[in-house]
């Protein structure tokens, strides 16, 4: 499902965090962007805040599978949803 939503995401183990932006999302599978290179198979703790009364925001574990560079600057990161959070 197509979504425009901003992210902010950390390397699993680590304090820093880092932001990004939610392009498509499925119950499996998420794809963002972000000016940050990420190696494949790295795991990520991510929040996807849609800023809505409506909708929570999300908390979930992400396996990286692929990373691909935009033309501009920048990576598309492909995950793996391998656990929601409360």
């Amino acid at each position: 499902m197509p979504i425009n939503a901003e992210l902010t995401y950390s390397i699993k183990g680590e304090s820093a965090s880092f932001k990004g932006q939610c392009k498509n999302l499925s119950h499996s599978g998420i794809q963002f962007e972000t000016s940050k290179h990420l190696r494949e198979g790295v795991s990520l703790e991510i929040t996807i805040d849609t800023r809505s009364d409506v909708f929570k925001p999300m908390h979930a574990t992400v396996e990286v599978l692929r990373i691909d560079p935009l033309e501009n600057s920048g990576y598309r990161v492909s995950g793996k949803i391998l656990e929601y959070k409360e």
